[in-house]
């Protein structure tokens, strides 16, 4: 398979079913998001403006109005003095749903949208406020980055569907939630999490140690040492809203990587981008498809090719066996899909 980028995401989604990987990384094909995920984007914006909000205030003391210009919420406009305030948090939270329910495919109730509130906070008021970005010193709200791997086995060199010969490096690519200054030596990147702390691959716990070889944490990790080479040290910390691990709170985890934690993500960059580089016949979660991931979480089995009878995950897997890689990237790639180029839905 052919691979220029890798992101969180796709370091994961690749565990999760190999064809899923080479449907949407590959082929270029987009899954629909499930309400919760849509549901925790809603209430990820929240946090995005309000930290954005800080931002602002932090640069422009004097001024009485702060002022974000949000790519989803348009332009968000506040006297100083209604930031901290719960009313303004509701009309923030209600904006954010109605905004993204709009190109949602899906209908939210009462229910779901108390469930969105109740996210935002949980994430605002935890021991006393320690995740809420109004009470932190915003350093860069919601970077994102793209960072080419410098190293001889991260180049690449092929033909793309369209005939054209793509080269470069691979890139690592993706998006923070928060980084905050703690002091002159140290930053802290905050990931909020409305999901479960679960490795949804295996099902299996995340526990601490596990985090410790966390894809998502140690690339995070590794783009903040570049994007950010002036800090010594960078506190990695994720809170698990639905996290209770028999407690009635979440409970955070926090992380101090050193330099030879870029080495060991390098190591784990460079085996699991080798892995897809020789893999030319993706298989999927599950070959029967009775897998309830099958069944529930996949959106191409859910789904089929344009004049095709069969799932698409299922034409692909056919065609594969008959036609190989190379026929089925030339056939299947979704329109004006380029590989080098992947947005990510939030």
């Amino acid at each position: 398979m052919i691979v220029t980028y890798i992101r969180s995401s796709s370091y994961n989604n690749y565990d999760f079913c190999q064809m899923q990987y080479f449907l949407t990384y590959v082929l270029g094909w987009r899954s629909d998001s499930g309400k919760k995920a849509d549901m925790g984007t809603m209430a990820h914006k929240v946090m995005e403006i309000l930290a954005g909000l800080k931002k602002f205030q932090q640069d422009n003391p004097k001024k009485k109005y702060l002022v974000v210009n949000d790519d989803k919420c348009g332009k968000i406009r506040i006297h100083k003095d209604k930031l901290n305030t719960s009313e303004f948090v509701d009309e923030l939270t209600a904006k954010s749903i109605s905004d993204y329910s709009e190109g949602s495919r899906h209908k939210f109730y009462k229910k779901e949208k108390s469930e969105v509130r109740q996210t935002v906070e949980t994430f605002l008021t935890w021991n006393d406020g320690q995740f809420d970005p109004r009470l932190r010193n915003i350093y860069y709200p919601e970077p994102h980055f793209d960072i080419p791997i410098e190293e001889e086995w991260a180049k690449f060199d092929f033909v793309d569907a369209n005939g054209n010969r793509q080269t470069g490096q691979l890139a690592i690519k993706g998006t923070i939630d928060l980084v905050t200054l703690v002091n002159d030596e140290t930053i802290e990147v905050v990931d909020w999490k409305s999901g479960r702390r679960l490795n949804w691959a295996t099902g299996e716990e995340k526990t601490y140690q596990k985090m410790w070889s966390d894809p998502q944490l140690l690339l995070y990790f590794y783009a903040m040492s570049k994007m950010f080479p002036d800090f010594k040290y960078r506190i990695m910390s994720i809170f698990f809203y639905k996290d209770t691990e028999g407690n009635p709170d979440p409970v955070p985890f926090s992380f101090c990587f050193d330099e030879s934690d870029e080495e060991r993500f390098l190591g784990m960059l460079k085996n699991r981008v080798e892995e897809i580089r020789n893999n030319v016949s993706p298989k999927p979660v599950d070959p029967t498809r009775r897998d309830p991931k099958c069944k529930y979480l996949c959106h191409f089995y859910k789904n089929k090719f344009e004049g095709e009878s069969d799932c698409m995950c299922r034409s692909v897997e056919q065609s594969l066996k008959e036609e190989g890689m190379e026929k089925v990237v030339e056939k299947y790639t979704a329109p004006d899909f380029n590989i080098g180029f992947y947005e990510a839905p939030g």
